[in-house]
């Protein structure tokens, strides 16, 4: 068996570790990967000062690729989960000549303060294989110059044990989560005066500058509140409909609220950006509608509001999907075997 690294840009420190066994919140992929496929990580928590990180910056990421660096020779093969990890580690390992398989999860290639480094993802010194979350980053890296033999599409994933149907009655209410290119101005149009109750759980764990549309004043049906993930949970089970509003753009904005709505067999409807079309069959297990529209946006929620049988069929094809091709297992599957070529090939 191939030794692996996983360099997190996450705390997965004994707490984290004991919400996920007493279900508190949904597992994360690495935790997976650690306990399936003996990967080891190299997260937050071993950092100098771990108390003091509790975001990813510019300034953490360099620390962990150097972290990650000075413990290459340990390890077959590294896989950095995202850019600001991964391009600090080869350059790192281009500069100082250490030759070692290279796997990196790129989420945004096209964003501007990255093309200048791009270049390190050309040769194979350095970075191996790219895997992105869209076919639109795909052809995007091709499109920069990185070898298409080298760029992989690998589809982002929920764990469907923690999100999953429960037997909670449904109710005149309609759900939205985030914060990261979300357009509330959009659905605060779409809700205003509608017979309906909108829960908005705002925020990002990813980005804490997340860039996100919001009306100067809202609607009085439409309420927003921090939820952790139980809470979440027990929101997406109460709600007729979830719906996931984006500004356009060019990633999968929006990705991890669209599959956990999915997963708990719920109707969902999302802005028909290019990227959510690899997750959502449009009429088949969501609903897409046009971005920045809030007449399609109202008159689709009005429908399904008002269309029971509908609902179900949306949110019973949303699960069967979810289980079959997003869900945690098969997600950390396609890692382990992207891992094992990686450390294979060079």
């Amino acid at each position: 068996m191939n030794r692996a690294l996983m360099l997190v840009s996450a705390r997965a420190d004994s707490r984290l570790r004991e919400e996920v066994r007493d279900r508190l919140r949904p597992c994360p992929e690495y935790l997976r990967l650690e306990r399936d496929h003996g990967v080891e990580l190299l997260d937050w928590s071993v950092l100098a000062h771990p108390s003091s990180v509790r975001h990813r910056t510019a300034r953490v990421s360099v620390m962990q690729a150097a972290a990650g660096f000075r413990r290459l020779r340990d390890f077959d093969v590294v896989f950095s989960d995202c850019e600001p990890i991964g391009v600090p580690l080869a350059l790192g390992m281009r500069a100082l000549g250490r030759r070692i398989p290279h796997l990196m999860l790129a989420h945004h290639l096209t964003t501007p303060a990255k093309r200048p480094f791009l270049h390190l993802l050309r040769g194979r010194h350095g970075v191996g294989r790219v895997l992105v979350h869209s076919k639109q980053q795909l052809d995007a890296g091709v499109r920069l110059g990185i070898p298409s033999e080298r760029m992989h599409l690998i589809p982002y994933f929920a764990d469907t044990e923690f999100w999953s149907p429960g037997g909670r009655r449904e109710e005149r209410l309609v759900v939205s989560a985030g914060a990261d290119h979300r357009d509330y101005t959009t659905l605060a149009a779409a809700c205003d005066g509608l017979d309906v109750e909108v829960f908005i759980a705002q925020g990002s764990t990813h980005n804490a500058r997340a860039r996100q549309q919001a009306p100067t004043r809202w609607p009085a049906n439409i309420r927003s509140a921090f939820a952790d993930y139980q809470s979440l949970r027990d929101w997406y089970a109460r709600a007729a409909v979830v719906v996931v509003p984006l500004i356009p753009n060019d990633f999968q904005a929006g990705v991890t609220t669209v599959l956990e709505a999915m997963a708990m067999g719920k109707a969902v409807v999302v802005s028909a950006t290019t990227a959510q079309r690899d997750i959502v069959a449009d009429g088949e297990t969501g609903v897409c509608v046009a971005p920045g529209n809030p007449r399609a946006l109202r008159l689709t929620l009005a429908r399904l509001l008002d269309d029971e049988e509908e609902r179900k069929r949306l949110g019973g094809n949303a699960r069967r999907a979810a289980e079959a091709h997003f869900s945690l297992d098969a997600y950390t599957k396609r890692l382990a075997d992207h891992l094992s070529e990686v450390a294979a090939t060079g």
